[in-house]
Order: structure tokens, then sequence, then C-alpha cells
């Protein structure tokens, strides 16, 4: 049996490393396993296990053809009077591009794909105009029902009629089914299947590298972005520093655009001296383990691996109680360190973690939680379900 993984890109970010870790998943299973990128950019991230490594360049693969930029260009005239159109246009020339690529791999191979993976929206956009049964689109956050503005029920007629959907938590799969109602989807199956997670690696990983920092620090991890709030984190180590007296540094492991807001926000609560900027790392588990405590401050995730990342180090966590995946990790035990999303909760539950001594009780749910996303589980549940 052979499974392709295909991911937008492999550079930094929760997604790109979830498709690493599916893909060394089905290698340790003992299934074959090839991993596809669309995007021509750096490598960021490899999985850990001998899995191949293509890049499927569909855009330029579709600019070669005669009609190739006659075509990007209408459809960019298109997507102008049309908002969030142009996947409707120019996707279809992508999408026989991969057909042909994937066909040239399965020749190179001798064998043919048994199930082909797409992890995210933004990768199986490129491909919706394929008809394969073999196709499972991977649903990694909470669907905004118009997202395509009023093109919305025509795009994702084009998306999801008749294919295999999996959502990474039960969160994700609510709003895909109220999403699916809205819009009267012709689904052919919608489930939940929560991504894969190799604690082993994650231990031992975490282990091996030098001190990243010379005080006891409270870690923020993840890209700079609108979504990861993490201006609401700076406000609330601002509030747990005067009014909880915590001595914790933050420091602050990731990039993004929204870098510079942040930046700004650290300065105007007088933090410089606290708070320490790290950039972005490929290897974020010793981050984990030597920090006193990570916080996820999101508006909404579609599952929060980086909370199974911390909390298999043994780090603890708090998190904000956002929609999507979040409650699927942190319930029965961990329900007491979600915050509600405003600076003054967050600031309180930063200063409950640290003071919380895990007792055994504490420590036997942890691994009921841990287990749900063992990852040959996850593995033989898409062959289960979808072969």
């Amino acid at each position: 049996m052979r499974i392709a993984v295909v991911v937008h890109t492999l550079k930094m970010g929760g997604m790109e490393r979830v498709a690493t870790s599916l893909a060394d998943a089905i290698v340790q299973s003992g299934y074959g396993c090839d991993l596809i990128y669309l995007k021509d950019r750096k490598v960021d991230l490899r999985p850990n296990s001998e899995v191949p490594i293509h890049l499927f360049d569909l855009k330029r693969a579709a600019f070669k053809k005669i009609y190739g930029p006659l075509c990007f260009l209408g459809s960019k005239f298109l997507n102008a009077i049309f908002r969030k159109s142009n996947l409707l246009w120019f996707n279809r020339l992508e999408a026989k591009e991969f057909e042909v690529k994937l066909k040239a791999l399965e020749v190179k191979n001798g064998a043919a794909f048994d199930l082909v993976i797409f992890r995210g929206q933004g990768t199986f956009e490129h491909v919706w105009a394929l008809d394969d049964p073999r196709f499972v689109f991977v649903c990694e956050n909470v669907q905004r029902k118009f997202m395509y503005k009023g093109l919305s029920r025509k795009v994702f007629h084009s998306l999801f009629d008749q294919r295999n959907v999996a959502c990474v938590s039960n969160g994700a799969l609510e709003s895909f089914l109220d999403m699916a109602k809205t819009h009267s989807l012709a689904y052919k199956k919608a489930i939940m299947l929560s991504n894969p997670c190799d604690f082993n690696f994650i231990r031992e990983s975490s282990k091996s590298k030098e001190s990243v920092h010379s005080n006891h620090f409270i870690l923020g991890l993840g890209r700079l972005v609108h979504q990861k709030n993490f201006s609401l984190l700076i406000e609330a180590f601002a509030i747990a520093r005067s009014n909880y007296q915590v001595e914790h540094d933050l420091l602050i492991v990731g990039s993004g655009p929204d870098e510079t807001i942040i930046r700004k926000k650290v300065d105007e609560l007088d933090l410089n001296s606290y708070v320490h900027f790290k950039g972005s790392t490929s290897e974020p588990f010793h981050y984990y383990e030597q920090s006193d405590l990570y916080v996820l401050s999101s508006k909404h995730e579609g599952l929060g691996m980086v909370l199974l990342e911390a909390l298999a180090t043994g780090t603890k966590v708090v998190a904000t109680d956002s929609p999507g995946g979040v409650r699927q990790i942190m319930n029965g035990e961990l329900e007491p360190f979600l915050s509600d999303m405003t600076p003054e909760s967050l600031a309180h539950k930063i200063a409950f973690a640290l003071s919380f001594t895990e007792n055994d009780t504490y420590k036997l749910d942890l691994e009921r939680v841990l287990a749900q996303f063992d990852s040959t589980k996850v593995v033989e549940r898409y062959i289960e379900e979808f072969i």
C-alpha cells in the first residue's frame, strides 16, 4: 500500500509539521509514502524517516502551456470583478498539471497510490477540478461559511461535492457540517480524524539541546499572525507581572507579518527587558521542555498541535477557550487551564498554572488525552475510513 501526503509548502508552520508527521507515521506503520508540496519556496521541514519529497510546481507548469499566461491574466481580471473567484479559473489548469505529475510519479514508483491526502484548504483548492475517489481533503481549521464572499456557495460545492473530508477536531467537523448545511453540499463522507503526534520523537528531541534562556520563562510559540493573537498574550503577561508578581520572562518563538505590531505592544507596556523574540525554529521541542509554561492565545484553532507538543515534553499549558479543537485537548483535568479571551482571565490562568503542582490524577488524565493522538492509530483510521 502506498499513500501520498500533499501540502501547499514545507515552510515553518503547524500544518506543515503535521504533514511531515503524518508521512513519518505512514512509513512507521509499514506502508509506502511520498510527500508532495506545491509551492517552490525554501523547505524548512522534512520528515524524520526516509520519505521521498517531491515538488509539484503547478503554477509554473500551467504557465508553460501556450494558453497559460492568458488564462492567468483572465483569471486575475475575473477575480477583480468576482472577488475570491480566482481558484475557479486558473486552478483548473493547475489541477490538470497535478494529475499529469501524479501519474508520472506513480509510473516512477511502479505502482498507483491507494490514497492521496491533502492537508489544508489552501492545498486542495488547487485540485478541486479533479474527480478522484482516492482524494481525502483535510480541513485543518474551522470553516467560515462565507469566506468566498458572494461566490461561497459555488466555491464550496466545487470543493466538497462528492468528496471524502476529514476534519482534525470535533469543532472543525461541526463548523464544516454547519457550512455544508447552509450551502446544501453533497459531500461523500465527513468525519473527525485527529492529527498524528509522534510523542517519542518529541520527547527525545526535547532533551538534546543546550539552554535557550538564562532565566525561568513562559513560552509563546507559533506564527506571528492575527489568528495567534500574541498581542493578547503580551497584555496578559503585563497583568501577570503587576497583579500576580510573576517573575518569569516571556519568550516568543516564531516569525510572521504581525511581529512589528507585537513588538510595539511590548514597547508600549514597557516590557522590553522581559519579553524576548527568538525567531522561528524547525526544532521547537527543547523550548517547550525548558519552559515552565506554554501559553496558546489564539482566536481559533483547528486542533492546537502545539498544546500536544508542549504536554508531551512535560510542560504545563494554558490556552484560550477558542472556537475549533482546543477543547478536544483541554478537557478533564486540563479544563481548569482554559482562559476566557481577555487579558485579565489569561493572566489569572498563567499565575494559576505556574503555582499548580501536578498530582497523580492530573498525570493519569494527561495520558488519556495524549493517547487519542497516537500516530499509528491515526494512520489506521485513514485506511479503515477511506480505502
